[in-house]
């Protein structure tokens, strides 16, 4: 019994995890970008000027509709805009 507790334990805390990691696009220009997210569909969006918006778990490509920069993550990955690129 002790074991399948263990077991169980175990499982929960790998599922939370899973849940848990999403990529990350975090923007450190003084201003909002629009941007074109492909990640399980493709959206489009915008990310405010100093700020940060999780995207999911990946694989996600992010395009900055202004300057054409793309850049793609997965897991627990943080893509980041500066100057208007995405790296």
């Amino acid at each position: 019994m002790r074991i399948v507790s263990m077991a169980v334990l175990v499982g929960l805390l790998c599922v939370s995890q899973v849940a848990v990691a999403a990529v990350k696009l975090i923007n450190r220009d003084s201003s909002s970008h629009d941007v074109l997210i492909k990640c399980s569909v493709t959206t489009h969006g915008s990310v405010g000027a100093s700020s940060t918006r999780d995207l999911g778990k990946g694989p996600c490509t992010v395009t900055v509709k202004k300057t054409g920069s793309s850049a793609t993550a997965s897991g627990n990955d943080s893509l980041t805009i500066k100057n208007g690129k995405v790296s």
